[in-house]
């Protein structure tokens, strides 16, 4: 395999980063709020407007990112793979099985991020000023949705590290050269 088709699946990594490394909220989900607590989001409504857009809008670039690159991966590595395997008669089922995790993990994907974004924009729509406590229980809902994406990105992941592996081991049980 020539190192320019191993590109995409080494910067997979950098662009699911920010879903796995920089969360937008803290993590304390179940904590009752306090008069303060209520006080500073009331106060502070209109830089956490500002803070969510922004994080919107990276989100925004960083699934788009991903989504091409996850498609690219699939349609151009690990299904012409596959199909040249089976028409050369060296069907790997461990391949074709995780083609098919592969696919199906990225649907997954598609739809917790479409709900992770609905959260967000329907927080991003609550008045923090006159309702925090919704505010803030859309904050934990939006937390979770978020935590789903960052999960499936950490399945896509180790699924495609999965895939390199069994694409060596294929290598070296046929003899092939790079």
């Amino acid at each position: 395999m020539k190192r320019k088709k191993l590109l995409p699946l080494l910067i997979l990594p950098i662009f699911s980063a920010s879903f796995l490394v920089s969360p937008v909220f803290a993590e304390n989900l179940s904590v009752s709020l306090s008069n303060d607590q209520i006080g500073n989001i009331s106060t502070n409504c209109s830089s956490i407007k500002e803070t969510l857009k922004r994080a919107q809008n990276s989100d925004r670039n960083t699934r788009l990112s991903l989504g091409r690159i996850y498609q690219n991966v699939l349609t151009n590595f690990i299904t012409p793979l596959n199909v040249r395997l089976v028409k050369n008669n060296l069907f790997d089922s461990s391949l074709a099985d995780n083609q098919s995790n592969f696919s199906k993990n990225r649907e997954t994907f598609n739809h917790d991020y479409v709900t992770y974004s609905k959260d967000l924009e329907a927080l991003i729509a609550t008045d923090c000023k006159t309702n925090p406590v919704d505010f803030y229980s859309q904050l934990e809902k939006t937390r979770a949705s978020r935590k789903a994406v960052s999960n499936d990105i950490a399945t896509l992941n180790n699924i495609l590290l999965k895939h390199s592996k069994l694409v060596v081991n294929l290598k070296n049980t046929v003899g092939g050269t790079e």
